[in-house]
C-alpha cells in the first residue's frame, strides 16, 4: 500500500508541485513585502524548541545513514554510500551544534554562538554537497568503487577535522553572527552558496530524467525545494524567536523527513516490493509450470543422477499404466523392456554427466514397456538442469505408435500404386538403381521387363474405366502369384507393368520367366461385376550390362523391345537387339537434327483449311508443323513430334508454333483477311503453370487478335487432370481465345466434366470418319456425338475427311465443320490467300 507521499509525488503533474512552489515562494514574498509575522515560539520555550528540532534532525540523519549504509541500491552503490556516510557526518555535526548551543551546558570548550553556528552551517553545507553528489554521480557497481568502509572513515575524518576547528579554533572562522545580533556577510554567503548548490542539484534532474522515474527520487527533489526555502528564511530572520527562524527550522525538519522517506523508499521499500513481486511471480510460474506439466500432451518425468524417478505427470501414468506413487523412487529402467534394461543403464550412466539437451527424433527405435508387459515405440526429448537437490534430467516422452503408422502409410502411398498396391515408378527406379549397384559388385546380370496390356484401350472404351481398373488389379495379382520373391513387380504407369529380375543366370532362364509371365493371360480375368475379361500382353526385355549400364537406357531399351513384341503380333516377348539399337541411334540422330532445326529456323508452318460443311466455305485454318531436313529429308510430323515429346523438345517446339501462328494471324488480320487459326498444344505444354501468361505475352508482342485464335487440347490430356484443365481453359477464355477439344471419342470423357469445361468445339477423331460407309456402328456413334455436341451448344468439327461421301454424310447428320484432303491438304501461309480466292471464285 503506497503512502500519502507516494501518491503526492508519483507524477510530476500532481498538485504537490504547486504546494512545493508555494512553500518556496513564501520566504521570498515575506522578504520582498517586508511582512512582520508574529512570534510563533515564545522566548521562554525557545531552548526547548531548538533542542527538540535539532535532536529530531540528528535522529533522522542517523536513520538516513542506517538505511543508506546497510541497504544499498546496487545500481547506484557509490552514490548511496556517499549520501549515507555524509548524513552520518550531518548527524554528528548537528549534535555538535546542539551541544555547543549557548543555552546548553559547556560541552568540551566554553559554548559560544560562533561555535554553534559553525557546526550548524557545516552540517547543512555537507548535506547540500552530498545531495548534489548523489544526483550527479553515475551508476557504479561495488566492484568498480572503493569498499564501503572507506566512505565511513572519510565521513568520520571530516567530522573530526571540523570538530577540531569548531571546538578549539573557532576564531579562525570569520564571524558568523554580528555583535548587534545580525547576520554577517560570510554567513549570508554560505546560506546563498547552499541555495545555489540546491539549485544546481535540481538542474541536474533535468539532465538525468531517468532518476526521477525511480521510486524515491521525487521526494529528494521535494526536499531540495524545502531546503532552499529554509535557507531563504535563515537569510533574513532577526531574533531566533521570530517567525522566519521557526519556519526555517520547520522547513529543515520537513526536508530531512523527505530525504529519509526518499532513501527508505529507494533502498528498502522498492526492493522489498520487487522482492514480493518476484516471489509472487515465482509462485505463479510454479503454478503455471505444474499446470503445464499436468496438461502437457507428452509424458514428463524427472530423474536424479542415479536414474531414480523423482517426478512424473499424469500422462506418464496413462502411457505406462503405473500410478505415480509406484514410480517415484524407482529406477527409470522399470519403464524399459527387460531385454534392453542393461544396455539402457550402461548408456545412462555413461552419459549422465555430459547430457545437455536432446530433441525428439535424434534416437530411433526407442521402446517403452507398460505395466501389463506390452511394448510400444516412443520418442524422447532430454534436458538437464541444476535443482536444489543437485542435477536433474527431464525426459519428455511421446508415444509414436500412431505416427509410425501414419508414416508407414504415407511411405507406402508414396512408393506404391494406389490401384494395384504394387511398387510405383519411383520405387521401381530406386530398386533398379540398387540392383545395378549390386550387380556391378557381384558381376551378375539383371533384367528389366516392361509388360504392356494389348488392346487395353478397348476395355476402357467398351466397359468403362472402372472395369479397366479391375483388370489392372487382377493382372497385378496374377503377376505376384506367378513370380518368386526375388522379382520386383510394379506398375510403371497406365497399363504398363515393370518386372525387375536382379539375380538371373542367362537369357534362357529369363525366357522361361517371360513365358511364365505371358501364361497368366491364358485364362480370363474375373472382375467385381462378375464380368470375364480376356486380355494379352506384350513383354520387352533389356539386360544389364549387355544392353546398357544405366537405369534410363535400360528402361528405354525394354520399352523399345516391348513395342517390337507388339509389332511381332502381340502376346509375346522380345529382347532388345542390335536392330533396335540401330533404331535408337537413328532416334538420337533425329533428336539432334530437330534441336538444330529449332535453333536455325529449319521448321515451317503449314495451314489446313477448316471448311463449313453446309456452304463449303473456308472459315479458318489449323496450324501444322512441317520439317524437311537437309540430311533426313521430309520427316513425318508424327515422327518428330513423338520424339520431341520424349525428349522435352516439345516445349520450345510448341512455343515456336504458337509464335509463328500468331505472327501469321496478325499479318492476315492487318490485311483484312478474317480467318480463325487453330493451334494444337501438347500435354507437356498444357501442364505448364504459366501457359496462359506465355500466350498473353505472345499475343501482345505480335498484335494478333485473340478472338481469332483457337487452342486445341486433346481429350486424353483434358481428362487426365480435370481441375487443371478447368483452370487453364478459364485462363485462355479470359484472354478471349476459343477452345476446342481435339480427338474427341478416343478417350473417356465424363459428360459431367465435359459440360463443366469452358470449351467451344468438339473435334471428332479421324478414326470415326474413316469408317463412314463401311461400319454402321461408327456412323451411329457419329450421329450421337453430333447430337451430344449440339445439345451442349458446341460446334462439331470432323477431322480427316478424304472423300465426298464422307462429307455428304457429315452434311446429312448436321456436322458443322470439317477439314481434310477432300478439300485441300495443308499449305504454306503465303498460299492461303490464293487458295481462298480460288475457292470463292
Amino acid at each position: 500500500m503506497s503512502s500519502t507521499s507516494d501518491k503526492l509525488f508519483r507524477r510530476p503533474a500532481t498538485p504537490a508541485i504547486g504546494v512545493l512552489l508555494a512553500l518556496l515562494l513564501a520566504p521570498v514574498v515575506i522578504w520582498v513585502l517586508g511582512l512582520q509575522l508574529p512570534d510563533i515560539v515564545p522566548r521562554e520555550h525557545l531552548a526547548a524548541f531548538h533542542i527538540a528540532t535539532e535532536l529530531f534532525v540528528v535522529v533522522v540523519a542517523v536513520l538516513v545513514f542506517a538505511v543508506g549504509y546497510h541497504v544499498i541500491d546496487r545500481r547506484r552503490m557509490a552514490a548511496s554510500l556517499l549520501l549515507a556516510c555524509a548524513f552520518l557526518a550531518v548527524a554528528l555535526l548537528n549534535f555538535l551544534h546542539l551541544m555547543t548551543y549557548p543555552a546548553m551546558p559547556d560541552f568540551i570548550t566554553p559554548n559560544s554562538t560562533q561555535q554553534t553556528l559553525f557546526f550548524w552551517l557545516a552540517a547543512r553545507l555537507v548535506g547540500a554537497v552530498a545531495l548534489l553528489a548523489y544526483v550527479a554521480l553515475p551508476m557504479v557497481t561495488q566492484s568498480n568503487g572503493p569498499p564501503r568502509v572507506v566512505y565511513l572513515i572519510g565521513s568520520l575524518l571530516l567530522v573530526a577535522a571540523l570538530a577540531w576547528v569548531g571546538l578549539w579554533h573557532a576564531e579562525i572562522v570569520p564571524p558568523l553572527f554580528g555583535s548587534l545580533g545580525g547576520l554577517t556577510p560570510i554567513r549570508m554567503g554560505i546560506e546563498a552558496l547552499m541555495i545555489a548548490l540546491h539549485l544546481v542539484t535540481l538542474a541536474l534532474f533535468t539532465l538525468r530524467r531517468e532518476l526521477l522515474q525511480r521510486p524515491g527520487i521525487p521526494l529528494v527533489a521535494a526536499a531540495l525545494i524545502l531546503s532552499m526555502g529554509s535557507g531563504m528564511f535563515f537569510m533574513f530572520y532577526a531574533p531566533l524567536t521570530d517567525a522566519p527562524s521557526v519556519l526555517a527550522q520547520l522547513y529543515k525538519i520537513a526536508a530531512f523527513v523527505l530525504i529519509y522517506q526518499g532513501l527508505f523508499r529507494e533502498s528498502v521499500r522498492a526492493p522489498l516490493k520487487h522482492l514480493h513481486e518476484a516471489h509472487r511471480d515465482i509462485e505463479r510460474r510454479e503454478q503455471r509450470y505444474q499446470q503445464l506439466l499436468e496438461t502437457a500432451p507428452d509424458g514428463v518425468l524427472v530423474t536424479d543422477m542415479h536414474g531414480r524417478i523423482v517426478m512424473v505427470n499424469r500422462n506418464i501414468e496413462r502411457l505406462f499404466g503405473y500410478p505415480r506413487q509406484q514410480l517415484i523412487g524407482e529406477p527409470v529402467e522399470r519403464l524399459v523392456p527387460e531385454r534392453l534394461r542393461a544396455r539402457h543403464r550402461t548408456h545412462r550412466e555413461a552419459q549422465a554427466h555430459t547430457i545437455n539437451r536432446r530433441t525428439m527424433g535424434q534416437v530411433s527405435d526407442l521402446r517403452g514397456r507398460r505395466s501389463d508387459g506390452s511394448e510400444f515405440p516412443l520418442d524422447i526429448s532430454l534436458n538437464a538442469f541444476e535443482g536444489d537437490e543437485g542435477r536433474r534430467i527431464t525426459a519428455f516422452i511421446r508415444d509414436i505408435t500412431d505416427r509410425q503408422r501414419r508414416e508407414a502409410r504415407i511411405q507406402h502411398q508414396a512408393t506404391h500404386d494406389s490401384l494395384t498396391e504394387l511398387p510405383n515408378r519411383w520405387l521401381l527406379q530406386d530398386r533398379l538403381t540398387q540392383g545395378i549397384a549390386q550387380a556391378e559388385r557381384h558381376g551378375h546380370p539383371i533384367a528389366v521387363m516392361l509388360l504392356d496390356l494389348d488392346n487395353f484401350k478397348m476395355v476402357n472404351d467398351t466397359f468403362g474405366h472402372h472395369e479397366g481398373d479391375q483388370l489392372l488389379k487382377a493382372v497385378g495379382a496374377r503377376l505376384q502369384g506367378a513370380l518368386d520373391q526375388e522379382a520386383t513387380i510394379g506398375r510403371f504407369g497406365g497399363d504398363e507393368f515393370m518386372i525387375l529380375l536382379t539375380n538371373v543366370e542367362d537369357e534362357q532362364a529369363i525366357g522361361v520367366i517371360a513365358e511364365r509371365i505371358l501364361d497368366i493371360f491364358t485364362s480370363p480375368f474375373q472382375t467385381e461385376q462378375a464380368r470375364r475379361l480376356t486380355s494379352t500382353g506384350s513383354l520387352g526385355i533389356a539386360l544389364f550390362p549387355r544392353d546398357a549400364r544405366d537405369e534410363r537406357s535400360l528402361v528405354r531399351y525394354a520399352d523399345m523391345a516391348m513395342y517390337e513384341a507388339k509389332h511381332s503380333g502381340r502376346n509375346t516377348y522380345a529382347f532388345f537387339s542390335q536392330h533396335l539399337d540401330a533404331q535408337v541411334h537413328e532416334e538420337q540422330r533425329l533428336q539432334q537434327r530437330l534441336q538444330q532445326a529449332l535453333g536455325n529456323d529449319g521448321l515451317a508452318l503449314h495451314y489446313q483449311p477448316l471448311v463449313d460443311v453446309a456452304s463449303n466455305r473456308v472459315i479458318g485454318v489449323e496450324a501444322l508443323a512441317r520439317w524437311t531436313d537437309s540430311e533426313l529429308g521430309p520427316v513425318a510430323p508424327t515422327r518428330f513430334i513423338t520424339s520431341a515429346e520424349a525428349t522435352g523438345l516439345i516445349l520450345p517446339l510448341g512455343e515456336w508454333v504458337i509464335s509463328e501462328a500468331c505472327e501469321q494471324l496478325a499479318q492476315w488480320s492487318r490485311a483484312g483477311l478474317e480467318l480463325r487459326v487453330a493451334i494444337n498444344v501438347s500435354a507437356m505444354q498444357f501442364r505448364q503453370h504459366d501457359l496462359v501468361q506465355r500466350l498473353g505475352a505472345i499475343l501482345e508482342a505480335t498484335g494478333a487478335p485473340p478472338e481469332h485464335l483457337e487452342i486445341e487440347v486433346t481429350e486424353t490430356v483434358a481428362m487426365a487432370d480435370v481441375a487443371l484443365t478447368r483452370d487453364q481453359l478459364r485462363g485462355l477464355k479470359a484472354l478471349g481465345i476459343r477452345v476446342a477439344l481435339d480427338d474427341f471419342g478416343t478417350g473417356y470423357s465424363s459428360l459431367a466434366y465435359l459440360k463443366s469445361l469452358p470449351i467451344d468445339k468438339l473435334k471428332i477423331d479421324r478414326s470415326f470418319i474413316a469408317d463412314i460407309g463401311q461400319d454402321p456402328e461408327s456412323e451411329m456413334i457419329l450421329r450421337s456425338i453430333v447430337h451430344l455436341g449440339h445439345s451442349l451448344g458446341l460446334t462439331l468439327v470432323a477431322e480427316g475427311v478424304e472423300t465426298t461421301a464422307q462429307r455428304d454424310f457429315l452434311r446429312t447428320i448436321g456436322c458443322d465443320l470439317y477439314q481434310g484432303w477432300v478439300h485441300s491438304s495443308a499449305m504454306a501461309g503465303s498460299a492461303v490467300r490464293d487458295h481462298l480466292q480460288v475457292a470463292r471464285a
